[in-house]
């Protein structure tokens, strides 16, 4: 069960990272005006350190 949480996890913000790898990203982009590389040097970093920090606090969670 485990497993599942964390794949459900991975696979539904993890397509923040980069701006195209969700149907709202896509449309934001459209709707906005947002330039990918500038989504790319902006908020991608801040992104990636939110889902590895959400990760990373569920595996610790599932382990106490």
């Amino acid at each position: 069960m485990v497993f599942l949480a964390i794949l459900a996890f991975c696979a539904g913000t993890g397509g923040s990272a980069l701006i195209i790898g969700s149907a709202a990203g896509v449309a934001a982009m459209g709707l906005e005006k947002i330039d990918f590389v500038w989504y790319l040097k902006k908020i991608s970093i801040l992104a990636l350190l939110g889902y590895f920090a959400g990760a990373g606090t569920y595996i610790l969670t599932q382990s106490l």
